[in-house]
């Protein structure tokens, strides 16, 4: 299963220039041992001001049926 990885950097020279990247990775990785993908995924000279991991989803998300009213 894939997440993706939302990061917002910020150049270490220049803290108020900020970027916002977007990576897939793996779900297992990114929720469950977050810090080191996050430290995998920060180039040099940027540094991690948010990190935030979505998980891919499959299918549909709207519900399959409006539920019957009874009474």
């Amino acid at each position: 299963m894939q997440a993706t990885l939302t990061l917002v950097l910020c150049l270490v020279s220049a803290p108020e220039q900020c970027e916002v990247r977007q990576k897939r990775v793996d779900a297992q990785a990114c929720f469950y041992g977050g810090a080191n993908v996050v430290a995998a995924e920060t180039p040099a000279g940027f540094r991690a001001v948010h990190a935030r991991c979505d998980p891919d989803h499959r299918g549909s998300l709207a519900p399959g049926s409006a539920a019957r009213r009874t009474g």
